[in-house]
């Protein structure tokens, strides 16, 4: 008991650390559209509502989802990005099974990293791609993108700017 108490509250820490500037981002954006497409404000309304709930609902859950849950979660995510950066932001799917399970938020805040860190920072945008296949040993699970690129060194050296993917470890 004591250690799924412990799980929740380090699930609740990830969230709060991995979602401000995302929160904001996706009310402001959802405010824009309000004068500009009003039908479109209410159905990022509504995604984002839908994002906001699994994220809630992650931190009750001890047990691993399925991956098509958690890819449903990413391509919500995905879709409120690319109304902030509709020429920016492109994305691909080559998923090729889907039948396993993984912790719930495991994928998005590598979607993310690759959004903010490759895609966006990369004049004229990019595209990501998610993909999917198994083996006779495991399923695999790859985040590409075609942005600016990074140190692998940095990236895994517990450096505070890589919260998303400290997370995921």
């Amino acid at each position: 008991k004591e250690e799924a108490r412990n799980t929740q509250l380090q699930t609740a820490v990830m969230i709060s650390q991995i979602q401000p500037h995302f929160l904001y981002n996706s009310l402001n954006t959802i405010a824009a559209l309000c004068e500009n497409d009003p039908k479109r404000a209410k159905e990022a309304t509504v995604a984002f509502s839908d994002y906001l709930r699994a994220n809630m609902d992650s931190l009750s859950r001890m047990s691993p989802v399925t991956f098509e849950t958690e890819l449903e979660h990413v391509k919500t995510y995905l879709w409120l990005e690319q109304i902030r950066f509709p020429d920016k932001l492109a994305v691909r799917y080559d998923i090729r099974c889907t039948r396993f399970f993984l912790p719930a938020l495991s994928l998005q805040p590598i979607v993310e990293n690759a959004v903010k860190h490759g895609v966006c920072r990369k004049k004229g945008g990019g595209t990501v791609t998610i993909g999917t296949y198994e083996t006779e040993e495991a399923y695999y699970v790859t985040v590409r993108d075609d942005g600016i690129g990074f140190d692998p060194e940095q990236a895994f050296s517990g450096d505070r700017a890589h919260i998303g993917i400290e997370n995921v470890r």
